[in-house]
């Protein structure tokens, strides 16, 4: 099942464009902060029959955060997805894969479902590169593809790429077809979950408007200069931005006091 962390970026599009020729439905997991730089590629992967999820505001490891955080990077991005296409997100999946039972509560309490990447043999690397070579991460996803083509295929499995850049997009135009290949079925996370409803219902609630609680809209992934996300959910792009902002954010939220929020900590 094809699944796209980190976008939108200037390099979705491409991506959007290989997937049309293929007719190909990915799910979209899509960082907050970029959603409010390209609202019209989120936008247009709707329209083109993607499904779009959460992959939080920031990219920050949800365990590291409190639970007003959490709230913060979830109810932000949600805002800014209901934005640009009326829709309220239902799936999520938790940055670096970071989870347990206390990040599910507090997910499960403001309506989504976390969705995880098959194993590091699932794991595409693409955003190792290009500290990683184009050639070795299709080299070790094609060992990946073989073992699962000579087992049960029925269980499915999800990949992991991004359209961080043109690098990755690049890599995924190469590893699609190695899974086609192989009559590996290419899905979205809603199809294989035959999930008719992949949305939550109804609206969203109203988000602060106190001063100083709006997001920055200059903020990007926060990623290493080789764009791999850095394994502590910040890293040398603009780190001390971000920082700030989650920090501006989780302020906002909780003067504002969310109905979602006092649900969690009142449980």
């Amino acid at each position: 099942m094809s699944t796209i962390d980190d976008g939108p970026s200037t390099a979705t599009p491409t991506l959007l464009d290989y997937l049309k020729t293929k007719k190909h439905s990915a799910t979209f997991f899509l960082i907050g902060s970029n959603v409010i730089q390209y609202p019209d590629t989120v936008k247009r992967e709707l329209a083109e029959g993607h499904h779009l999820a959460s992959h939080t505001w920031s990219h920050h490891a949800l365990t590291t955060l409190s639970n007003e955080q959490i709230v913060a990077e979830m109810k932000w991005t949600e805002k800014a997805v209901l934005a640009a296409t009326g829709l309220k997100l239902k799936y999520m999946r938790p940055p670096y894969g970071d989870i347990n039972n206390r990040v599910r509560f507090v997910l499960k309490k403001l309506g989504y479902i976390p969705v995880d990447w098959t194993g590091d043999a699932f794991d595409t690397n693409d955003w190792q590169m290009p500290t990683m070579s184009e050639a070795t991460v299709i080299a070790t996803f094609t060992k990946s593809l073989d073992a699962y083509a000579k087992g049960d295929k029925s269980k499915g499995f999800y990949c992991l790429e991004h359209d961080l850049n043109s690098m990755t997009v690049g890599a995924a135009q190469k590893l699609i077809p190695l899974g086609e290949a192989r009559n590996i079925s290419i899905a979205n996370v809603a199809q294989r979950q035959s999930d008719a409803q992949p949305y939550q219902t109804g609206g969203t609630a109203p988000m602060p408007t106190v001063s100083g609680a709006t997001p920055s809209t200059s903020g990007t992934h926060p990623s290493s200069a080789s764009g791999a996300p850095s394994p502590t959910g910040t890293g040398t792009g603009s780190t001390s931005n971000k920082s700030s902002s989650a920090m501006t954010l989780q302020a906002g939220l909780v003067s504002a006091g969310l109905a979602a929020l006092a649900a969690v900590a009142l449980a």
